[in-house]
């Protein structure tokens, strides 16, 4: 896989390696781009960021490498061929991942769209919205029925999540998100990322298709590279 890849801009590549104690080495990061975004950054500056590290999301889905933690550790990727899929794992951190990642569903490219969504939403308006507090839980309540209740609320409609229980097929999962998908009311209303105060109409636009529930509809890399929101770069 690191082969594939020769030397490629936006995407770190290892130094070196210890065989006996498989070990990559790579040049070492004294930071990272969650610390970076809680700067007081110029929106320009940030979508600079966001754009190189689509670009390097890019350069890995060229080569077939599904991607689920960070750009930063390619170790934690895996090269899936062309029409195969990583299938039965909870892959990536919970506070990024997809809907059908946590449902152990069918991963693939579009599993990194929806991650890559949820990291602008933080670089641009610092807000992990995928974190759980401790005391937001009740008795014997799991995070990850919040984390899919608030995915459900932001980003899902009608036809996006009968797309989603499509692709995820007799998965038992299927039942958990109806139950919460009914479980929206007057009271408890959805909250979709699109109607959000104060958020730039294209920006929007961009998270819509990058989180789009059904799969198949989410914007690819190289589409997300020519979206408007980065063609001012």
């Amino acid at each position: 896989m690191h082969r594939s890849l020769g030397s490629r801009a936006y995407v770190r590549l290892l130094q070196d390696t210890i065989p006996e104690r498989l070990i990559f080495v790579y040049k070492y990061f004294t930071d990272d781009l969650l610390s970076l975004a809680q700067m007081d950054l110029p929106i320009a500056l940030t979508k600079r960021i966001l754009k190189d590290t689509l670009r390097g999301l890019a350069v890995l889905h060229h080569h077939n490498i599904v991607h689920t933690v960070q750009l930063a550790d390619i170790e934690d990727s895996a090269h899936v061929s062309p029409g195969y899929d990583i299938l039965g794992k909870q892959v990536g951190n919970w506070m990024w991942r997809s809907p059908e990642a946590h449902a152990q569903g069918r991963v693939n490219k579009p599993s990194d769209m929806f991650s890559f969504g949820v990291v602008c939403i933080y670089a641009v308006l610092k807000r992990v919205i995928f974190a759980i507090g401790e005391d937001e839980l009740r008795e014997g309540e799991e995070p990850l029925s919040i984390v899919l209740e608030r995915q459900i609320s932001y980003f899902a409609d009608e036809d996006g999540l009968n797309a989603l229980l499509n692709h995820l097929g007799n998965s038992p999962w299927c039942a958990v998100l109806k139950v919460i998908k009914d479980g929206f009311n007057k009271i408890n209303p959805r909250k979709p990322f699109s109607m959000w105060q104060n958020v730039d109409a294209d920006f929007k636009d961009l998270i819509g298709g990058l989180t789009n529930f059904d799969p198949a509809k989410r914007l690819t890399a190289q589409e997300a590279l020519a979206h408007i929101w980065f063609r001012d770069l």
